[in-house]
């Protein structure tokens, strides 16, 4: 079975009081995910700082070791493979996303060190409950505890730079452990220049100038294309990973998803149905704004899309390309392979 929470750490008496009062409540979703019903599987917490989803449980090679721990090194993974292994990722059909410090994730199944999930909140046609597909089962918590704080607490949510240290004390002198740019923690409390959280670990601080603290989900201020903009440039020179969702490295699509969620916006996990989804608006391209995403299909344009990128204005766009390539601002292709581009922002909202 999936393994309980720890509780540790200073004020961990107000989360566990808080966790009585609620205990069975789930930490909600993020916009535009399914709801959880009495019908749905049993929901667990990501207790690592980025929990990659793999394909089957026999697709991780022994290079990635790193990425199967817990505390998984996903700097140490990323390190560690040539452009030809992170490329294998790709060929192979190796891994499916990943999700971040805290997340939740319903449990499908369970085979021997695995668990079969589906992840909230991002969205695919794959499966109605969220994006599917297997993770160490050591990476995951199943204590009710962690949902009952979160469900009744504003959340601190890390949107400075693409990482951010999580720390043991007040102090901000022994560090914790690295988590990801859109990762979301209850906040308890702010003192001074430190926010305190509740985390999977127990308490934990972070500086208040790494992330903004939010009452709810339509709190987070509705973007303008420029702050997207502003916010994708956070992440220039970011490597490139097949199935990346976190700041340690990112696939296209889960770069331009990452943004948009970051900023209250949730689109479909993956490039084709981030094309094809019914809240985005088809624009020509002598209409492309900041913000619009564009797309590349195989087949002259008229196949299946395989890439995604976000347009920044003055004909250029900033994307996660390939293996070989970090995050980076280039020039609009508007080759035989542009599919056409579309709008999730509205106007007058």
């Amino acid at each position: 079975m999936i393994r309980k929470l720890r509780f540790g750490g200073r004020l961990a008496a107000v989360a566990v009081a808080a966790a009585t009062v609620v205990a069975t409540a789930a930490f909600a979703p993020a916009a535009g995910a399914a709801q959880p019903t009495p019908a749905t599987p049993p929901i667990a917490y990501v207790d690592v700082s980025v929990a990659t989803v793999w394909t089957k449980p026999n697709s991780p090679r022994p290079i990635d070791a790193p990425a199967l721990t817990n505390p998984v090194d996903p700097e140490k993974w990323l390190a560690g493979m040539t452009v030809d292994d992170k490329r294998g990722l790709t060929s192979g059909n190796l891994t499916q996303t990943q999700v971040l410090y805290g997340h939740p994730v319903y449990v499908l199944a369970e085979q021997g060190d695995w668990a079969e999930v589906a992840v909230p909140g991002q969205a695919t046609p794959k499966n109605s409950l969220g994006y599917p597909g297997w993770v160490p089962k050591a990476q995951l918590t199943s204590d009710p505890g962690f949902a009952a704080v979160a469900a009744h607490r504003p959340f601190a949510l890390v949107n400075q730079a693409p990482t951010a240290w999580l720390y043991n004390d007040l102090g901000r002198r022994s560090k914790a452990l690295k988590i990801s740019v859109n990762t979301r923690l209850p906040e308890l409390a702010r003192v001074g220049d430190s926010v305190l959280v509740y985390t999977p670990d127990g308490t934990k601080w972070l500086a208040a100038a790494d992330v903004t603290v939010y009452k709810s989900e339509s709190d987070i201020p509705y973007p303008t294309g420029t702050d997207l903009v502003n916010f994708a440039k956070k992440f220039i020179d970011v490597p490139y990973l097949w199935a990346g969702r976190a700041g340690f490295g990112f696939d296209c699509s889960g770069f331009t998803s990452t943004v948009y969620e970051a900023n209250g916006i949730a689109i479909p996990r993956d490039s084709g149905p981030q094309a094809t989804f019914g809240g985005a608006t088809k624009v020509d391209r002598a209409d492309l704004q900041p913000g619009d995403l564009i797309f590349y299909a195989r087949n002259n344009g008229t196949g299946s899309i395989y890439h995604v990128a976000m347009y920044i204005g003055d004909q250029q766009m900033i994307e996660a390309y390939d293996a070989a390539t970090p995050v980076r601002i280039t020039p609009v292709r508007f080759n035989t392979d542009y599919w056409g581009a579309v709008r999730y922002l509205t106007a007058g909202h």
